[in-house]
């Protein structure tokens, strides 16, 4: 934030909430891509010591940067992650299997609610294209 506009939000008498919540607004639009799917998945009480914590987040990194990848998920991203960690594309969805699985178990509604923002994915588990679809589509719509 530039001093002048700090020096004219001190005169016209902002509380120091509104400007904090201004500065909270200009850190978040600069925060890079890589460290808001972190941000989430910590939220979301996702270890980074799974392996599917570190599929999940480039599965989710490679959605928002590419939006083409959401009619083929299963045939672009998980191929790509395999050729990437040399392994094979059902260890790479067993993983994020695994993962997500784990963010519905250590969360409870209110909670993932909170972090996901209302939508039938915090009643049920739901699929791996519909948990990394959601969470880039969420990602993306905040920047």
């Amino acid at each position: 934030m530039r001093k002048d506009t700090l020096a004219s939000l001190l005169r016209d008498n902002i509380q120091i909430k509104d400007l904090y919540k201004l500065y909270e607004e200009d850190v978040e639009e600069q925060l890079p891509l890589e460290k808001r799917v972190s941000i989430l998945l910590y939220e979301l009480s996702l270890s980074p010591s799974y392996k599917g914590y570190k599929y999940l987040k480039e599965a989710i990194m490679m959605l928002c940067e590419d939006e083409s990848n959401y009619r083929s998920f299963t045939k672009n991203i998980y191929p790509a992650l395999a050729k990437k960690h040399n392994t094979t594309s059902q260890n790479i969805e067993k993983n994020i299997r695994f993962a997500i699985k784990k963010i519905y178990e250590s969360n409870t509604e209110t909670e993932l609610e909170r972090h996901l923002g209302k939508t039938p994915l915090i009643f049920t588990k739901t699929s791996n294209v519909k948990f990394v679809t959601f969470c880039a589509e969420k990602l993306r719509l905040e920047r």
